[in-house]
């Protein structure tokens, strides 16, 4: 009868379901670590629990982000299933552990099946600049006939052609990450060894890799608006969720900018709709230069929008709020004014989630309009 090592570092109620699956499928379990396989019971991955013993670990947990799953998986040997996931997930990692078919030095999936691409592109750049000691890396994504910088830093935010992107690959200043859709480009500053030892891993995740890329292009085209650039109402609501948990877990602000265009009733009136519509068009353009690459732009509905700021502080976001309403003040071609009010509201200074975020910026707004429109109001 095979042997199994089991720890409950946080109890489960679902602990004794797994007991029974392990002793169905012949196995005997024996409680605490030791030599050979071990299966961890938690509420997340954490490297402090790794023990001594052990060869390699089974992580049997609520929830984990990619980079827990990446650090843990990176000390020790061993796979990461969520506990709501079926028990034949249970059975078939201990498969693969008892098989030692352990992926490229322990880069393991399961639990990277559930994460969208920017999630995917985090610890494969931090894996990537550790295996090659560079100083630093950047992940452009392709979006049609451009890379737009997604994660990392040490480069210009400036999206990058195809032509340029081809000209670094021949240079061997980049590298494509899935090469054959050509998914997104990376860039290491100061690597060293073979690109095959500090860039290897990643074929272990390439169908990951373009199926979540896939998967974001077709629901970007339900999430745009007709009329901007802008992303819609629709993308806000799923996307701000995510985006404070992300805050959230990463200990880091995000801000809201609440825009609204002034008096476009009085603009449609006076010049037509379609003049109202090229105001709208032209915010929207406008504020999507002045963002980082980070950041996102959202049509709301009617006459307002949405910049969505991770890692900024209100502060910060007033100071590209005041520039975007200096650059649309300027005289336009066809002589139509623009004025946008703002308001703003940041997590966790002012809110404590998603709802209550946009309930402060919107509020904001409110202010900044009742204030005299064109300017910058943050929450208090």
């Amino acid at each position: 009868m095979a042997t199994i090592h089991l720890q409950e570092i946080q109890t489960s109620p679902r602990t004794a379901a797994l007991r029974a699956a392990l002793a169905s499928w012949g196995m005997k379990v024996i409680e605490g670590p030791g030599e050979g396989t071990l299966i961890l019971v938690g509420d997340r991955p954490d490297p402090k629990q790794i023990p001594i013993q052990g060869t390699d670990i089974l992580w049997w947990v609520l929830e984990g982000t990619p980079e827990e799953v990446s650090d843990v998986l990176s000390r020790r040997p061993g796979w990461v299933i969520r506990q709501e996931s079926p028990m034949e997930s249970v059975k078939e990692a201990l498969e693969h552990l008892r098989n030692r078919d352990l992926g490229s030095e322990g880069w393991l999936r399961q639990m990277i099946h559930m994460a969208t691409l920017e999630e995917l592109l985090r610890p494969i750049l931090a894996r990537a600049i550790k295996l090659s000691s560079a100083k630093a890396g950047a992940i452009w994504v392709r979006s049609e006939d451009a890379f737009y910088q997604r994660v990392g830093e040490g480069y210009p935010e400036a999206p990058i052609s195809m032509e340029e992107g081809a000209a670094l690959v021949q240079e061997s200043r980049a590298w494509l990450l899935c090469p054959g859709e050509q998914v997104a480009l990376i860039r290491l500053r100061e690597p060293h060894g073979d690109p095959l030892h500090f860039l290897g891993f990643i074929k272990d995740v390439e169908e990951l890799l373009i199926t979540a890329w896939q998967l974001e292009n077709s629901r970007s085209l339900s999430f745009r608006d007709d009329l901007t650039v802008a992303h819609n109402r629709r993308c806000l609501e799923a996307e701000l969720p995510q985006a404070i948990r992300n805050a959230a877990s990463h200990r880091e602000p995000i801000s809201l900018l609440f825009l609204d265009v002034d008096n476009l009733k009085a603009l449609n009136s006076r010049f037509g709709h379609p003049a109202g519509s090229r105001v709208l068009t032209t915010v929207a353009k406008e504020a999507q230069r002045m963002i980082r690459a980070q950041d996102r732009l959202y049509r709301y509905g009617g006459d307002e929008f949405c910049i969505l700021m991770p890692g900024t502080q209100a502060l910060g976001a007033a100071k590209l709020g005041e520039r975007l309403i200096q650059k649309l003040t300027e005289p336009s071609a066809d002589g139509i004014p623009i004025s946008v009010s703002i308001g703003i509201a940041s997590y966790p200074a002012h809110a404590d989630g998603a709802d209550h975020l946009l309930e402060r910026a919107d509020r904001a707004l409110f202010k900044a309009k009742d204030e005299g429109k064109g300017r910058v109001v943050i929450a208090s």
